[in-house]
């Protein structure tokens, strides 16, 4: 995964089609990282519809 992360023409072209509209992203909610159990949690319910996203 880091060398995904650190990949930068990669998350260049990633953000290009995401500017562009060839790739949608679909949010469903964004946590704080303090509340990584809790989206664990939501993910083991179901229902989830989109990514929750960690902020750090």
């Amino acid at each position: 995964m880091r060398r995904v992360a650190e990949d930068r023409a990669a998350l260049d072209r990633l953000r290009q089609q995401v500017e562009e509209g060839v790739l949608t992203l679909r949010v469903a909610q964004t946590l704080a990282a303090e509340q990584a159990a809790e989206a664990h949690r939501m993910l083991e319910r179901g229902g989830v519809r989109g990514r929750l996203v960690l902020t750090f």
